[in-house]
């Protein structure tokens, strides 16, 4: 495995850098940490602002992270993705990263109420942590939950603006 360093990032807090070049294709990490289910990591979380969970298989069990791999951040221009070995989640790079490089991969969030803001700072940015999947199912919920209130307005003599609230469904990026 590469040297590597937790140190401050400027993605997030601290993040986890390369001592060392790595090639592309080179396992860095296992994330590891205790393995509990989802619903005892959303207990154990339950008000935090930050976790440190990895879904593993169906999301049903859950890696409560520790080790250098949790501190690995977020980008939505990645130079890590995560594979899965039966139980166990490695980290592995998929393109050359040069010594003092911080490494990233794309969570790929999949459930949650929080927006997740993403601050990878990548020209590709989408602004979230959430896969683009997740955005788009939150997206038309938002836009069916808008037009229920849109119908329930006129069927009420109400302006759709009152129903509905004055919050938007599209935010601007932090």
């Amino acid at each position: 495995m590469p040297r590597l360093i937790i140190r401050s990032s400027d993605i997030h807090a601290a993040g986890c850098f390369a001592l060392e070049d790595i090639p592309k294709g080179t396992r860095v990490l296992e994330y590891t940490g205790e393995r509990i289910s989802k619903a005892e990591g959303d207990d154990r979380y339950e008000g935090r602002p930050y976790t440190y969970l990895f879904g593993v298989g169906d999301g049903e069990v859950v890696i409560d992270g520790h080790g250098m791999a949790m501190f690995v951040n977020h980008s939505c221009d990645p130079n890590c993705e995560t594979d899965e070995e039966g139980d166990r989640v490695f980290i592995a790079s998929i393109a050359d990263i040069r010594a003092g490089d911080e490494l990233t991969y794309d969570y790929c969030l999949y459930d949650g109420d929080d927006d997740a803001p993403c601050f990878c700072g990548s020209k590709g940015c989408r602004g979230s942590m959430y896969s683009p999947e997740e955005l788009k199912k939150k997206s038309r919920a938002e836009a069916k939950k808008k037009k229920q209130a849109e119908l329930a307005a006129k069927k009420n003599g109400a302006s759709p603006q009152s129903a509905s609230g004055t919050r938007s469904a599209t935010r601007k990026k932090p």
